[in-house]
């Protein structure tokens, strides 16, 4: 459940890959603790860039982006399996995910493998897995972090009912802060507390509270008033 301490903030924000060309052009908002945000917007409006800032991958061209506390921690379930981790075995792989060496690791990996429905031996290698398992196991890897702030990008689209309902149900009782890329309107209307709109036109950021289907709604009528 969110509460008042913010633990993400956006504040003027103007980020451009080409000079004179702003993806972003002096975009604020903010995210509470403990909610669960969904991103939206157009295709190229800036999203999978405003994640990469959040990490931290990229440094805004103005503005600043602050993280509250500043070692609030972050992971993000990327789309592509790095190449310098495709030899290791699945266990070693989720050894990456920690700083230290965890002692209950094959728990923590079973556990995890259950909300994405994955069942596989840990010896087995990364390579040898289909498209379909990696993106799965991107998404482990990510939530098995417990990270004070989960990034999400399209985490349902190499998930069957059984693992979204999982994936939903974890969602739903994750104590700290989800902000999720996603198209699937029944998943993201789940658990969802919030929308961060991404207007490609203003180069802005809307931000409205409310249960997905709500903000859609609210959302839609704003638009059409412009």
């Amino acid at each position: 459940m969110a509460n008042d301490n913010v633990v993400l903030r956006f504040s003027d924000v103007t980020f451009e890959y080409e000079h004179g060309k702003p993806l972003l052009d002096e975009a604020s908002f903010s995210v509470r603790s403990g909610s669960r945000i969904t991103l939206m917007g157009q295709n190229g409006a800036g999203k999978s860039t405003i994640f990469k800032m959040i990490t931290g991958e990229l440094t805004p061209t103005e503005g600043s982006v602050f993280r509250s506390p500043s070692d609030a921690t972050v992971a993000i379930a990327r789309q592509v399996m790095p190449k310098d981790v495709l030899d290791l075995t699945l266990r070693e792989f989720f050894t990456t995910a920690f700083p230290d060496v965890k002692y209950n690791l094959d728990k923590l990996i079973q556990d995890i493998f259950d909300v994405v429905h994955l069942a596989l031996p840990l010896e087995k290698i990364v390579k040898t897995l289909s498209g379909g398992q990696q993106a799965r196991l991107l998404l482990a890897h990510a939530l098995i972090q417990n990270p004070d702030l989960l990034l999400l990008d399209e985490p349902t689209n190499n998930l069957d009912q059984y693992g979204i309902d999982h994936l939903t149900g974890f969602l739903m009782t994750y104590e700290k802060t989800v902000l999720v890329i996603s198209h699937d309107a029944e998943f993201l209307n789940a658990f969802s507390d919030g929308v961060l709109y991404l207007d490609a036109h203003t180069k802005k950021v809307e931000q409205y509270t409310g249960d997905y289907n709500a903000v859609i709604v609210e959302s839609s009528s704003a638009l059409r008033l412009r």
